[in-house]
Parts: structure tokens; sequence; C-alpha cells
């Protein structure tokens, strides 16, 4: 099943910290409500008074730190060019607000730059020290982020400053634990073995009756899967990357389709706020029907980035070599993965997302080789009274390579699968929110009476992080 993950973007009110005067202490010089508090159209009609905020750099200077204060964020660009004609401008101040720029530009290590160019000159300036912190934790430089807010934490701070950085603190300190996510899953499958319903095959004109395990039998069970991780920091966005991923399936009216797989993963990871690069060397083993039935290894290459807030880019492409024993030595041999994914998300409640895959199976019996395309397109959605939905539609086509032993043809394959996944966000217990997922999967094979066939599983979700 197929997880998206989406960057959260941590900021901090700066309302409740308190007011940064870097240098001027005037009154500001502008329109109130009756409740006191400055309208930011009345901040925009100064902006067209450029010549006259020019020979005014206390009103300009006190309008930047106003702006900061009540979050106006989208003026202080317009607010510091003008602020940059005025005499002896604030440098700091100037560099501060440009910074505050930069971070929502995501431009985070500009950000950074500044911010620590003024920790240099003050380090007394808390509120300062504590807008580089967050974005330093934001780009993932997870080691510095936490040296900051431990000096901030050492400081006298309000009240709700400390518990903020606390909560930074135990943010950090569980990126860097071991990750531990657990699913358990009830199954009801249909096909569990992918066997047409077709009674005969048919060698020309001549019939040949199936037996009851060459036709499609159904399978109730549970599935599992436990996956721990863990992120080492080296320096800066850079760390090792430990994972091992425990996959299995187990039938008690079939146990001779019990499927156990594992693959442990080790390698080097580049992280920030927009972009996470994997490089992954892995191996992996797989048990059948409770016996020994392959084991292999390779290179896994993973990318994704934030394109814009709102468009996501994803790439993964996978070398892995297949060893076998026995009379399955006829399938050993190599297989190169490609797929690409691209997301949009409209808002925190909906996204769409469509991809390609392509897989390459070079196996030692040419006839089993093959190479398969997929076209997917998808759809998330949290809807009204607590209800969330995914649906997922894909369209694959499958070719071998060399002919069939049996008819003697090159085996051709076309694929359709449809997913829903429906669960209510309010509806949980210790954590877990159970999902429901119905699949439906058919395959339309040029060899008809043989690999034709559909499938219909039910699933029953529990999944649970640590």
């Amino acid at each position: 099943m197929k997880k998206f993950t989406f960057l959260l973007f941590v900021s901090v009110n700066t309302s409740a910290l308190p007011e940064i005067e870097l240098k001027s202490s005037e009154a500001i010089q502008s329109s109130k409500t009756k409740s006191g508090e400055i309208l930011s159209p009345t901040i925009q009609d100064k902006l067209q008074l450029t010549e006259e905020l020019i020979h005014s750099p206390q009103i300009i200077r006190k309008m930047i730190n106003r702006a900061i204060d009540t979050r106006q964020f989208h003026l202080l660009s317009e607010l510091n060019r003008i602020y940059q004609k005025t005499q002896n401008p604030d440098l700091i101040l100037l560099d501060y607000s440009q910074a505050i720029i930069y971070s929502l530009e995501g431009k985070y290590s500009l950000a950074i730059d500044l911010y620590r160019k003024i920790i240099a000159q003050y380090p007394q300036f808390h509120p300062v020290r504590l807008r580089l912190a967050q974005v330093l934790f934001e780009d993932q430089q997870n080691e510095a982020a936490l040296d900051q807010f431990r000096k901030l934490n050492s400081e006298e701070l309000p009240k709700d400053i400390k518990g903020l950085v606390s909560s930074y603190i135990l943010a950090i300190q569980k990126r860097s634990d071991w990750q531990v996510d657990f699913g358990l899953t009830y199954l009801n499958e249909s096909n569990i073995n992918n066997a047409s319903s077709e009674n005969y095959i048919y060698l020309g004109n001549i019939p040949f009756k199936k037996s009851a395990d060459d036709l499609p039998k159904k399978a109730n069970g549970v599935g599992y899967q436990v996956n721990l991780s863990k992120n080492i920091h080296v320096i800066g966005n850079h760390s090792l990357y430990f994972e091992n991923n425990l996959n299995g399936k187990s039938y008690w009216n079939h146990h001779d389709f019990d499927d156990i797989q594992n693959r442990t993963s080790f390698g080097y990871q580049y992280q920030n706020a927009k972009t996470k690069w994997n490089l992954l060397p892995f191996y992996e083993r797989r048990w059948f029907a409770g016996h020994k039935y392959n084991y292999g290894y390779g290179i896994r290459n993973e990318f994704q980035h934030w394109i814009t807030p709102n468009w996501q880019f994803t790439f993964a492409a996978e070398f892995g070599q297949l060893k076998h024993k026995g009379e399955n030595k006829v399938i050993d041999g190599n297989n190169l993965l490609g797929s690409t994914t691209l997301l949009y998300a409209f808002n925190s409640l909906s996204y769409l997302y469509m991809g390609v895959d392509r897989l390459q199976e070079n196996l030692a019996t040419r006839s089993f080789s093959s190479s398969r395309v997929t076209t997917r397109i998808g759809w998330g959605q949290e809807w009204w009274g607590g209800i969330s939905s995914r649906i997922q539609l894909s369209y694959g086509k499958r070719k071998f390579e060399g002919m069939h032993s049996l008819f003697q043809t090159i085996r051709k394959d076309k694929e359709k699968d449809f997913s829903l996944t429906v669960w209510h966000r309010n509806l949980h217990f210790m954590g877990i929110t159970p999902k429901i997922t119905f699949n439906h999967h058919k395959v339309k094979s040029n060899l008809n009476t043989l690999y034709s066939y559909k499938r219909n599983r039910v699933y029953l979700n529990f999944e649970k992080s640590f």
C-alpha cells in the first residue's frame, strides 16, 4: 500500500514573543481601530507615500517591527525596499526581516546565514535565536537546531516560550529515536492463487480439465508488518539511515500460501525541508509455505522533492538480484524498477497524484522474463463528519520475452486495479484508527485459460507508530 508523507512546517506565533526593538523606541505613527490594533490597509496606504517614508526612517523602522510582530510578513519585502533608501538604515533590522522573507520563500540556507550573522553580533537577541532554531528544525538540521534550543532553554524566558522550546527539543529527540511502525490486517481473499476460473485448458482443439488446485481458492487470514528505522546524524543535512521491513501473511485455512518477506537496508540519507534523498543497499529474504524460498540483494535510490508548497515529485529506482533453491533456480535473475509520482495537494484536506512504474525482470529462463509498465492515479480526501478516503486506479501492460513452453506463443497481460480505503478520523482506540480497504484486481491475458483471472480482497487495517 502506497504511503504519502507530507512535510510539516512548524512556526511560532511571534505575537507571543517580546517585540524586537533593534534601535528605535519611537511610538508608531499610524491609524488604529477602537481596540488599538493597527490595520494592514493603513500600512499599505503608507507604502504609497514612499517619498515621505524615505525621509522618515523612524516611522518605516517602526512599521517593519509592527509587521513582524503582527505576522504581516507579506509587507516586509516592500517595507525593506523603502527602508534601504533611507539614511543610515538599521542593517540588523534589514537582515532580520530579510531572513524572515527568505524562510517564507523556502530559502532556508540564506535565512540561516542572516540569523547567524545577527546572533554573532548580538547573542542576547533571544527572539532571533528562536527563529534561527526553528528554521534549522524545518531544514532538518537537527543537531544544529538542538544546540540553539538548548541555549535558549538555559535563559530566563517567558513561561510559554520555555514550553515551546521544550516541545521542539522533544520533537528533535524523537526524530533521532528508533521509529517503529506496526500494522495488523484481516485478510479475506477470493483468489489467493491468482488462478483463472476457466475449467479447461485448450491445446488446439483438445480440452484438458483442470484439477481443483488449478482453480481459484478462497482464503482468510491475517497480514502483519513491522517497520523499524533509525536516522544516525552525521553532519548538517547528512545522515546514515537504517531500515528493516518485515511483511507477512498467514492464512488459517491455507497455510501452503503463508508468505513472509524481510528486507534490511542501510545507507546514506540527505534531508532538508523540501528534499529527501536516500541511497540504500539492501538484503532480503523470503519464506513461502514455511520454507526458504529466495534471497536477494541490491540497491535502491529514492528522491522526494516539494517543487512548490503544493507540488511534490517523487522518484525511485531499484536494482535487485534474486537467488532461489532447487527447481526454482529457473527464475533466478535480476530486476530493475523505476517509479515516478507527481502529487498535487489542493490543501490540507485533499490531494491528487499520478505516476508511472516500469519493472524489468531478467530471469534465467527467458520465457519467464518480462517487462511491465503501469500508470496510476489516486485521490485522497478528508470529508465532513470525520470521514476520510483514498482511492487509486491503475492500468498496466506486461509482456514476456520468450515463447511459452506449452502454448508456443509470447504471453501478454493487461492488468487493471482498483483500490478504495475508508476510515473515520474520530474512531480510534489506543492511538489506532481502523481502516477498511477493498481491492479489485483483474488480469486479461492472451493465454486466457491459464493466466486470466480476477481477485477481490477486503482488508481491515490497524496501524500504529511508536
